[in-house]
């Protein structure tokens, strides 16, 4: 059965790290069964550096969603979002495709949303550097 896992945390909780898990513990390394978008990726740079720019993020969502719908269209056999996903609307719209396409729909929050004291840990380990403030609000704003 081919499925999707929509992977839904706030940043430093540990999303990309179990994305990577969950693909070699359900095909393998065999990287051609499986996909994993993050709008993360766009704001890599050749070198490797990463700078974010918040006037880009609707344009990398929208190349994030087409990577997304274009690996179901390929008929990979798993296919994980790994996004932050605060608010129900930010992912609906995979949810629609992968399930039009007949794929499994799985829906996975990564950590403790509401856990202050997780906070403070997602803060000092997400590589981004997302400041506590602004973990903090995200999770305010976390739709369950």
């Amino acid at each position: 059965m081919k499925q999707a896992f929509i992977l839904r945390g706030l940043p430093g909780s540990g999303k990309s790290h179990y994305a990577i898990s969950l693909a070699e513990e359900m095909v393998g390394a065999d990287e051609t069964r499986y996909v994993i978008c993050s709008t993360d990726d766009y704001f890599y740079h050749s070198d490797g550096s990463y700078t974010f720019d918040k006037h880009k993020l609707s344009e990398f969502h929208n190349l994030n969603l087409a990577r997304f719908i274009n690996a179901l269209g390929e008929g990979i056999e798993l296919v994980i979002l790994d996004n932050t996903n605060i608010r129900r609307w930010e992912f609906v719209a995979y949810v629609a495709a992968a399930q039009a396409m007949g794929y499994q729909v799985k829906e996975v929050v990564v950590g403790e949303v509401k856990d202050k004291s997780l906070q403070h840990l997602y803060q000092k380990r997400n590589v981004h550097n997302v400041a506590l403030r602004t973990i903090s609000n995200m999770a305010r704003h976390f739709e369950w």
